[in-house]
């Protein structure tokens, strides 16, 4: 798959939405397109993350494994990403600030998925070289993680 989808893909991320097409090639020439089978784990809930994901095809769902005490242990699924038109990025955002990133659930493919990745330290590399890709996306990701905090009251609300 080519620089033109991988873009294509970046432009419609919320994350990397508001990039001029500049700005957007220069964040796409970081990026790979990774393929995965149904059942394929991207990464694992409590490892050291080092890639932003971007789901291009496919389903992943998020899963978080919580201790009941003793060795009693449970799975309960805390998000799905599917494909539409707003793409949503996952993985280890945390390093976009330079700080290492454990990740809070385990990312599993529901059927086969195409996913964009990137190194999260080239982006950083990228973000510190160029102060108005670091604004632009330093404020989407706010806006992002309020979203998701939002979301977690709602969740908790309905319990």
């Amino acid at each position: 798959m080519g620089i033109e989808k991988i873009t294509e893909v970046l432009r419609t991320c919320d994350l990397f939405c508001e990039l001029s097409e500049n700005e957007l090639l220069s964040i796409a020439n970081l990026c790979q397109m990774e393929m995965f089978e149904a059942g394929d784990l991207i990464y694992e809930q409590n490892s050291v993350g080092t890639k932003l994901y971007i789901l291009s095809t496919g389903r992943v769902t998020l899963e978080r494994t919580i201790d009941l005490g003793g060795t009693r242990k449970a799975k309960v699924n805390v998000f799905s990403l599917i494909e539409q038109a707003n793409r949503r990025v996952m993985g280890s955002w945390y390093t976009l600030i330079g700080k290492q990133h454990e990740h809070m659930c385990s990312a599993i493919c529901e059927k086969p998925t195409r996913m964009v990745s990137m190194q999260c330290s080239d982006l950083r590399d990228t973000m510190v070289k160029d102060s108005d890709i670091r604004i632009k996306i330093l404020e989407k990701l706010v806006l992002l993680l309020r979203d998701r905090i939002i979301s977690s009251y709602e969740a908790i609300e309905t319990l």
